[in-house]
């Protein structure tokens, strides 16, 4: 059960993060959701796709990494088997929460670091939080920073889809699949770039998304569905019992 709370560094100025990689309790995920950002990281491992908020009906890219719920065909053996691990799985057991206040009105809302210590978190081994002085260390200041790109990200995101939509730019796919021992799944509630539209935009349009960096982001998503295949191998490996050679683990934070 999440237990979040908000840092406080007197209250947790001896707590310390014993994991600082992927655990099981944040990585068993098939799809995670990511900012444009990342896309230039992401393309060398992950298929990318738009995925359409229920609540909102905005799209955001999420990166594939399963097939079932749960799936994530990325960790392995307790380790993250690709070099670059998306921002959303390394702030974990982080995250940031809106600070109550009595007169928010007409002002953006404060946010505030949390904590999840229903997570790996003890007071006798790993990453320290605080230093005697109270002051964050240099692990907490990444954590912060790693929070701050995915705020300003989401904003990102939000314009970069939104734009896609109303230049009839994205459009829903459905692929079918077939492993190894005959079984099959169909991936749905998935979009991705409708390339015969991007194709008939008028020159205006295409330079207007060149210099949003709109196009580039476009081009990185569309390259990233090739990875679907080696996802397809990932499960088929999975499927015959037979393991692949181990990558070795790099950590590259942020997104640049």
């Amino acid at each position: 059960m999440v237990n979040r709370v908000v840092l406080n560094n007197q209250i947790h100025r001896d707590v310390r993060i014993a994991a600082t990689r992927p655990t099981r309790e944040n990585a068993e995920v098939n799809a995670v959701s990511v900012i444009p950002r990342e896309f230039p990281r992401l393309l060398a491992h992950y298929p990318i796709f738009y995925t359409k908020n229920m609540e909102t009906g905005r799209f955001e890219p999420s990166a594939l990494l399963g097939f079932q719920p749960q799936e994530n065909l990325f960790f392995v053996d307790g380790r993250w088997d690709a070099a670059y691990v998306p921002l959303q799985i390394q702030r974990q057991p982080f995250s940031l929460i809106t600070r109550r206040a009595e007169d928010t009105e007409g002002k953006p809302p404060t946010l505030d670091v949390a904590l999840d210590l229903s997570q790996t978190v003890q007071s006798q081994e790993g990453e320290r939080l605080f230093l005697e002085d109270g002051q964050p260390t240099k692990f907490l200041q990444g954590i912060t920073s790693m929070l701050s790109a995915l705020v300003a990200g989401t904003k990102e995101t939000y314009a970069f889809t939104g734009r896609l939509a109303e230049l009839s730019l994205i459009e829903p796919v459905q692929i079918d699949i077939e492993f190894v021992n005959g079984s099959e799944t169909k991936l749905q509630g998935l979009y991705w770039i409708a390339a015969a539209a991007l194709k008939a935009l008028p020159a205006a349009q295409l330079a207007e998304l060149r210099d949003r960096e709109f196009l580039e982001w476009m081009y990185f998503q569309m390259a990233s569905i090739s990875h679907v295949s080696d996802l397809v191998a990932r499960k088929n490996r999975l499927l015959s019992g037979v393991s692949a050679p181990r990558r070795p683990e790099v950590r590259d934070a942020g997104a640049g």
